[in-house]
């Protein structure tokens, strides 16, 4: 397969797929051939941005009308994935699954030992594991001694309707700040336990958002098998202006620390040195392009993001929600 242009089809043709596609455009080792979603006029513009890929409404018939693909993209909501991967599987398809990979965790584990099983190449979303910002952090930590972290990823309510119910979106620390969940394992080791608490009440659903029902914000300390402690913020009601919240992960060691600010930079502190290194790849061009050259190789580990350690981050999210809904530490 060294050489050959890869057969891909696209399940989801939203907002994440669009950002993954202005990529795919200058990929000449790949060719879009199929793409299925719901939305008429989503599904016709990305067949038509990729020359005409064949076109379903739904993932159902895009397998009941594909025979052979070297790989399937999915970027759906979250509770949207029944029988989407586990088809791949039954097909020994490989797949790229954008974050979080579901709602129902049985599922996630299940699909973890299928893929185990079948031997298939996936990735999981996690692009921040791919920026040369996160390979010089990797680097540094090796000899820092780090005890706290503390991350933060606070915005405003997304424009989607599903984002805004738990039910279909998890809720936001599982949605969005999973990155950072995700990053802070890549980077400091495995988590041992979380509590987590969550603050409710001051976004109004009939007068500032309808349907909306997860929480305002959450805090989550995780304790790390290294011993460190780890707290992540979590917040989606803000709307105020003029302060500026620098999202990303600071990290205070012994003899070194680092301040990472989202997709923009990071600084790397010593008593001798402050050195701040600017973020400037495509990282989810990178991410892809890491997977494609992966399912070339049929080789599973030159994924940085693989489903089975990607669950492991779900899996944390999930005993984050459980902390907060029982007031109970929850080990991992």
């Amino acid at each position: 397969m060294a050489n050959k242009t890869l057969q891909i089809g696209l399940i989801g043709c939203g907002g994440m797929m669009n950002a993954h596609a202005r990529g795919y455009d200058l990929m000449e080792d790949i060719k879009i051939v199929a793409v299925a979603d719901p939305v008429e006029e989503r599904r016709n513009a990305m067949a038509a941005r990729f020359g005409g890929a064949r076109t379903y409404k739904d993932h159902n018939d895009f397998y009941n009308g594909e025979n052979s693909l070297d790989a399937v993209l999915i970027a759906v909501p979250p509770a949207e994935h029944k029988g989407i991967e586990e088809e791949a599987i039954a097909r020994k398809w490989n797949f790229k699954v954008e974050k979080p990979m579901t709602l129902d965790l049985e599922q996630a584990r299940s699909i973890a030992a299928g893929v185990e099983k079948a031997g298939l190449v996936t990735a999981v979303g996690f692009q921040d594991r791919y920026m040369e910002v996160t390979n010089r952090m990797k680097a540094e930590l090796a000899d820092a001694q780090i005890a706290l972290i503390h991350g933060t990823w606070a915005g405003g309510i997304p424009g989607v309707a599903w984002w805004r119910k738990k039910s279909t979106s998890g809720g936001q620390l599982l949605e969005q700040n999973i990155h950072l969940v995700d990053l802070v394992r890549y980077l400091f080791g495995e988590y041992e336990s979380v509590f987590a608490h969550k603050t409710t009440g001051i976004v109004n659903p009939d007068a500032d958002c309808p349907g909306y029902d997860v929480e305002d914000s959450s805090t989550a300390v995780f304790r790390l098998k290294s011993g460190a402690t780890a707290t992540l913020f979590s917040a989606c009601y803000l709307i105020s202006g003029g302060v500026t919240v620098d999202n990303g992960i600071v990290a205070l060691g012994r003899q070194k620390s680092l301040a990472y600010s989202l997709r923009k930079e990071v600084r790397i502190v010593t008593r001798e040195s402050d050195i701040c290194y600017k973020h400037i790849s495509d990282q989810i061009y990178d991410s892809n392009t890491a997977f494609f050259e992966a399912v070339r190789k049929g080789d599973p580990t030159a994924v940085r993001s693989p489903y089975s350690d990607a669950l492991k981050s779900l899996e944390a999210c999930f005993a984050a929600n459980e902390s907060m809904d029982t007031g109970k530490v929850i080990k991992l």
